[in-house]
């Protein structure tokens, strides 16, 4: 009796140690990773900053463009009003005609297939841990029960 309790200190004891070393590998990936995380958010901020400002900026370009196309429709002797609005109809339906092609192509590259290989070596674990586990059973129920005293 005195044996089992020896070993079962042993357990708890190295149990112990284990959660105290996983604890502290956890507290110095966390101490090491914080600083790369922070300045990884920084970096993402300033990333969705210039994304605004891009955003804008192409904005002000197609506006530009349609000032552009509207001066032309004025100069060869169209009003200011109806210049202005067949400019800008020609520039906005420029825009949505690329957004369309963009938004086909893109579709057509959502087109995943089933991994395969992955599929197949699940089904093949699954198959062994099967085949383990139907032999075992056999193997148990082929033993004589051994009674303990």
């Amino acid at each position: 009796m005195a044996d089992k309790d020896g070993v079962a200190d042993i357990v708890k004891g190295i149990q112990a140690d284990i959660t105290t070393i996983v604890r502290g590998e956890i507290e110095l990936a966390k101490a090491e990773l914080m600083p790369q995380a922070k300045a990884a958010g920084m970096g993402a901020g300033m990333f969705g900053a210039a994304a605004y400002l891009a955003i804008t900026a192409s904005t002000l370009l197609f506006f530009t463009l349609a000032f552009l196309v509207a001066m032309a429709f004025g100069a060869a002797g169209m009003g200011v009003l109806p210049a202005l609005v067949l400019g800008f109809a020609i520039v906005t339906v420029a825009l949505l005609l690329i957004a369309g092609l963009l938004a086909l192509v893109g579709k057509g590259k959502f087109a995943f297939k089933k991994p395969a290989l992955t599929i197949g070596s699940a089904e093949q674990t699954v198959a062994s841990v099967r085949s383990a586990m139907s032999s075992t059973t056999k193997e148990i129920a082929g033993r004589p029960l051994v009674e303990r005293s």
